[in-house]
């Protein structure tokens, strides 16, 4: 994710380079938008219609180690971006997701594997989390269709100052992503390094990023992703008093279920990392936390 004051500019590179697959203006948000039906995480587990498993799909051990990835922008990087490597194509993710799947592994949601963890749940075999930070268009409309055409669900962190934007996602994008199973989580009102704020607008960013997606969309939004990944003992205590199940970091691994729940590791995904690399550090992570 980005530093905090980058992230204005960035979106606007993001608006700008429209003419890029998966990229373009934001718009504003709908009026009288009406809160969408909390799906279960069973149910994203399963797909994003929430059919069951097939039958020749067995479940996995509920407290297996669980890579989870984190992308960005889901476009060409338009020219001189100041962080190019943030900027993955549409392309190049279906490619990744399609390597994923030919290795065997199989995508949840975050949700899902906090429920398997605490036997909840069941997980397919070699489960994957796909997340993506501050909430681009262009997550909700080339990730949005990547994932879609292979039965995935993904993770949004969405930072609230980002919705309806220029270069940002909508809510009636984000009401699309919903019905296609994925599931929506904090990243922050304003995106600010939380180590330096004071005690009062750490709250405000932590619970009231929940609350405002809560209102907006009727999901639960129970993890919370640090922006730029800054934490401490104070803001994770405060995300815990807030009363999330989890947060993610940019601390790189898998995440374990023996592990601290608000310092989840994640895998890094750039630009120009080959299928073959993405499994391999999926691969690894994994079998070092094993």
């Amino acid at each position: 994710m980005l530093p905090h004051r980058a992230l204005t500019t960035f979106l606007v590179a993001c608006a700008a380079a429209a003419g890029a697959a998966g990229c373009g203006g934001g718009g504003g948000a709908p009026s009288g938008l009406a809160p969408v039906s909390t799906t279960s995480a069973q149910q994203v587990a399963n797909g994003p219609a929430g059919a069951p498993l097939p039958a020749a799909i067995h479940t996995a051990p509920s407290r297996a180690a669980v890579p989870i990835l984190m992308y960005h922008v889901i476009a060409p990087a338009p020219p001189g971006a100041e962080y190019a490597g943030l900027w993955v194509t549409t392309a190049a993710l279906r490619a990744h997701v399609a390597a994923l799947a030919t290795a065997g592994y199989h995508g949840v949601t975050l949700d899902s594997v906090l429920d398997a963890w605490r036997g909840r749940a069941r997980l397919p075999p070699h489960p994957v989390v796909l997340s993506f930070d501050d909430g681009y268009l262009s997550q909700g409309k080339g990730a949005g269709a990547a994932l879609r055409a292979a039965g995935w669900p993904g993770v949004l962190n969405l930072a609230w100052h980002n919705l309806g934007t220029p270069g940002g996602l909508t809510r009636s994008r984000v009401q699309t992503m919903i019905r296609d199973g994925w599931e929506i989580d904090a990243h922050s009102l304003t995106h600010p390094d939380l180590t330096t704020v004071g005690a009062a607008q750490l709250r405000r960013e932590i619970a009231g990023s929940r609350a405002a997606i809560r209102r907006a969309f009727g999901v639960a939004a129970d993890a919370f992703c640090y922006p730029a990944g800054r934490f401490d003992p104070a803001v994770e205590a405060a995300v815990r008093a807030a009363g999330y199940r989890a947060a993610t970091t940019e601390l790189p691994g898998a995440a374990r279920p023996g592990a601290d729940r608000y310092a989840l590791p994640r895998i890094r995904v750039d630009a120009g990392e080959s299928p073959a690399t993405v499994v391999q550090g999926v691969r690894a992570a994994v079998g070092s936390a094993a």
